[in-house]
């Protein structure tokens, strides 16, 4: 727990400051149940290159004065560890093009499964460089998570990294590997993910980060079957959904973890309900 402790000091003293950033962007989802904006913007200086991403109102900010397709200046400001959207101008509203979504084209084989459905095998690198399969770990529980390097966001990507961390503390004497793959399959080569993230991962043997680096096909075969969304990795634009998998020891998809708003804690108790009821 030492380490986690401490990755959280770190994260708490880079954003006391309070910074905030201005950002343009077009807004093209509205997400009313969560609070959040799902905005295209441009590259934001010092920060973060271009890309889609959703954005965290603060709780007494009224959504409903947004629309798809509002051309909005704004703050991405970070209060401790959150960031939030704020200071919204409303420019001008323009036409968004809305593309067919078939990510989950039910002719492609790798369509989306469901609960109790069985995962097909992947195969990634791992950090270390080594060719590494999903059904190595048959015979254990499995919790798969996605991200990318080069996510900024203190609330996404990196708070997905702490959780993960803590599930890994807490379940290490239980059948269960907690694995995250990185859907950059451009940047993210193994070599950059042990740059970013041997020393984190040092000493939890059950906890494994792997490169989709040169296993686009793969990727995409777990990705989709998973309903984990991402695009803009070679236009160097990346959006993407939040979404975690359980698989059971069969590579059965058991639950699924969707958004960043559910607690480390309630996610161990609920891996080890399901475990039980496995036995």
């Amino acid at each position: 727990m030492k380490i986690l402790i401490s990755l959280l000091i770190i994260v708490t003293i880079a954003c006391s400051s309070n910074k905030y950033y201005p950002v343009i962007g077009v807004i093209t989802e509205i997400h009313s149940n969560r609070h959040e904006l799902s905005i295209h913007h441009d590259e934001i200086e010092k920060f973060m290159m271009a890309m889609t991403m959703n954005f965290k109102l603060k709780p007494n900010d009224d959504i409903g004065r947004f629309s798809v397709g509002d051309s909005v200046h704004f703050r991405l400001s970070f209060e401790g560890n959150n960031g939030f959207a704020t200071h919204f101008k409303i420019i001008d509203n323009v036409a968004v093009d809305v593309k067919d979504d078939d990510f989950w084209d039910e002719d492609d084989p790798y369509s989306p499964i469901d609960i109790g459905d069985t995962l097909t095998d992947a195969s990634f690198t791992d950090m270390f460089g080594n060719s590494v399969n999903l059904s190595d770990s048959d015979g254990k529980f499995r919790f798969i998570s996605f991200i990318f390097t080069r996510c900024p966001m203190p609330n996404m990507c990196p708070a997905l990294l702490f959780k993960q961390q803590y599930l890994a503390e807490t379940l290490a004497d239980k059948n269960i590997e907690i694995i995250m793959i990185s859907f950059d399959y451009i940047h993210d080569t193994p070599q950059i993910l042990k740059n970013a993230y041997q020393t984190t991962f040092e000493g939890h043997d059950n906890w494994q980060m792997w490169s989709s680096h040169t296993h686009i096909d793969d990727l995409y075969k777990l990705t989709k079957q998973a309903m984990f969304a991402f695009w803009g990795v070679e236009e160097n634009d990346i959006g993407h959904n939040m979404r975690c998998v359980l698989l059971d020891p069969n590579r059965r998809m058991i639950k699924t973890f969707d958004g960043l708003d559910w607690l480390p804690i309630d996610a161990k108790a609920n891996i080890e309900k399901m475990m039980m009821l496995a036995d």
